[in-house]
């Protein structure tokens, strides 16, 4: 399965688990878990505000979008178009 890295700030990673925790648990446990470990592994040190980076694979990615789908497009317009932005630089490379 391919990966892909998408880069979030805490803000954004924040509001990613937020629209997962929406859906049936069984469906996210492992995708949130993953993030978190993720999450926790970057430098403690670095900056609140960077963006980090996550690898995800092509259903974890979509497993996001659908949920991100599902909050009020004021809460998620923004990181929607950010992580649009970032997959079309992938298909690019």
């Amino acid at each position: 399965m391919s990966s892909l890295t998408l880069s979030l700030r805490a803000e954004q990673g924040a509001l990613v688990i937020e629209a997962l925790a929406e859906l049936p648990f069984k469906t996210v446990f492992d995708l949130i878990g993953r993030l978190n470990r993720q999450a926790n592994a970057a430098d403690a040190g670095a900056d609140a505000d960077a963006a980090r980076a996550y690898s995800v694979s092509v259903p974890d990615l979509q497993l996001i979008v659908g949920a991100l789908r599902l909050l009020p497009y004021h809460r998620v317009h923004l990181l929607m178009d950010a992580l649009e932005e970032q997959v079309a630089g992938m298909g690019e490379a």
